[in-house]
């Protein structure tokens, strides 16, 4: 390939690795966490029209566009970072998929669990782990392009608010699970009372 369609396919990884990793990732993973807090009906199906449309399809392309620049898979650190992270999230698309059949079956059997399912959580914890791996793997790719520093600074300061309402929610779903159990105890000690 000429130097021409070089650029404008690394650009392309560059632009879409951006969109995913910045914007449909968190995006979706925002609406799960608001939607599961606040008993949203409509949090699922958000979720995984997200990840499916916003998420696979740019990613995939994504990771084609730098193939195809490379012709196979470098053994430098955004190359090979880059590879788990895409392998990773079909890891977690798939699993994402399974967590949702196996909850509507259990739901159509009127079985499901109380507490969280350890499928649930190793689909909830890979994705963390993939998000921290794609925010390492930017700058790393941004280094090979020789960004300007504003695009670093601006990189920053957009996870830096991230980070913000990723902990915000965090902080959130265990005031509230610590209030409904107070409530609880309340409750249990006022029937025995």
């Amino acid at each position: 390939m000429n130097t021409s369609t070089n650029e404008n396919l690394i650009a392309i990884h560059a632009a879409l690795m951006v969109f995913v990793w910045l914007a449909a990732v968190p995006l979706g993973v925002i609406i799960a966490m608001f939607g599961r807090q606040y008993n949203m009906t409509w949090w699922p199906k958000a979720h995984m029209s997200i990840m499916a449309g916003a998420v696979a399809m740019p990613l995939t392309t994504a990771a084609i566009a730098a193939f195809a620049v490379a012709g196979k898979i470098n053994a430098k650190p955004h190359s090979l970072l880059g590879t788990i992270i895409v392998f990773g999230a079909w890891i977690q698309i798939t699993l994402g998929v399974v967590n949702h059949l196996v909850y509507r079956y259990r739901h159509k059997n009127n079985n499901v669990p109380l507490n969280r399912p350890w499928n649930n959580s190793a689909h909830i914890w890979l994705g963390r782990l993939l998000t921290a791996l794609a925010f390492i793997n930017i700058p790393l790719g941004m280094r090979i392009k020789q960004s300007s520093v504003s695009l670093y600074v601006g990189f920053a300061i957009w996870t830096a608010l991230l980070v913000f309402v990723f902990l915000g929610l965090t902080w959130n779903k265990y005031k509230r699970t610590s209030e409904a159990r107070c409530e609880m105890r309340a409750k249990d000690e006022a029937s025995i009372g």
